[in-house]
């Protein structure tokens, strides 16, 4: 399996790169060309996705999904590496290791895969949003009735609840002139700066209180605007990451938005990027007390569950009401130049879904 997971490393499946995504995805298909499987390959918009079945269904008992794709990082990182029984390369926990134990998982089970009623779906745009990936193969009917998704809690705990999102993209306008009669012109610059102080005051002031941090959070990503040093900017741009838990109305959002905009006349355009809905998993779920049940006896590992101010294609599957698993084995620092995976308890983890897999799909 660490094999696997070394050549998935290497692939430098960054979101945007298609061509380079399309790579993987042909390689993962020819390691499992040779079993008896049902094999769907889509391409919404140039990223490509599988969607492979033990059975001939669009519809499998349990659908076991990961993403590709990966966010940018140093070439080195493009290469598997093991460190303190730390395994290190991008993606290695955010989420190829989950993509290595599926491969691994149908391998081990060729001879039974038809008495098991399972899926894999591996997408390439996850880290962008899901749209062409999750969104769209849920769209074409392609569904499962429980879905196994290794990109959220951690350390042994399942994701409870996690966070939505809203990305925007603010513009201001204003008056250029000379940059020694700033009384002459308006700068967007500061107008825009205004807005942003304006909408930030209405949300929670960091350190909170809540050790959690469960509360409705802004970030303001990237600003830009004006032309030169010697010239009032007529223009200035902000892109802002919105995160909010299940108990935060978007409306009560989307109003504070808006009454700041209105303040500002038509100085202020808002512009929705991306929207993603928090959602919440089920505790009582009968498959999470299975695979509590199965780590506990096999390795004496208690599960919990965490809070997520990320988010993750499950989202798309709550939106169908499709029950979703998320968990990981310990690991972190994904989206850093310092991601790592705990060695043994990659093999804990497969052990541990391999046994879950084959008692919740047996036909």
């Amino acid at each position: 399996m660490l094999s696997i997971l070394k050549t998935l490393i290497s692939f430098k499946t960054i979101s945007q790169d298609t061509k380079e995504n399309q790579r993987a995805v042909n390689w993962i298909k020819k390691e499992i060309k040779n079993l008896q499987l049902f094999i769907k390959e889509f391409n919404f918009n140039k990223f490509p996705s599988l969607f492979v079945t033990t059975l001939n269904t669009k519809n499998p008992k349990l659908l076991l999904a990961a993403h590709l794709d990966v966010v940018p990082a140093s070439e080195e990182m493009f290469g598997l590496k093991i460190k303190d029984k730390k395994i290190f390369g991008r993606g290695v926990y955010d989420m190829k290791f989950a993509i290595a134990c599926y491969l691994q998982l149908l391998k081990d089970l060729r001879q039974n895969l038809k008495k098991y009623n399972f899926g894999v779906m591996i997408t390439t745009d996850e880290e962008i949003g899901g749209f062409n990936g999750t969104k769209k193969i849920l769209e074409n009917g392609y569904r499962g009735r429980l879905i196994f998704l290794p990109d959220g809690g951690g350390d042994w705990n399942f994701e409870e609840k996690a966070k939505g999102f809203l990305h925007l993209l603010i513009e201001a306008k204003g008056k250029s002139i000379h940059g020694s009669k700033p009384w002459d012109g308006e700068n967007a610059i500061e107008t825009i700066f205004e807005f942003l102080k304006e909408i930030k005051e209405k949300f929670p002031k960091e350190y909170c209180k809540d050790n959690n941090h469960w509360h409705e959070t802004i970030n303001i990503g990237k600003i830009e605007g004006g032309r030169a040093t010697n010239q009032v900017p007529d223009f200035a741009r902000a892109w802002v990451d919105i995160r909010f838990p299940p108990e935060v109305n978007i409306k009560k959002i989307k109003s504070i938005l808006s009454l700041a905009k209105n303040k500002f006349k038509n100085k202020i355009k808002i512009t929705e990027l991306v929207f993603g809905a928090p959602h919440i998993v089920d505790k009582n779920n009968k498959a999470i007390k299975i695979f509590s049940k199965i780590a506990l006896e096999k390795f004496n590992i208690r599960t919990n569950f965490v809070l997520s101010h990320g988010s993750s294609d499950a989202r798309f599957f709550a939106q169908y009401k499709i029950p979703v698993i998320l968990i990981k084995p310990r690991g972190g620092a994904h989206h850093s130049e310092n991601e790592w995976l705990d060695k043994e308890d990659l093999y804990k983890f497969y052990i541990v879904l391999k046994e879950f897999v084959q008692q919740v799909t047996k036909t």
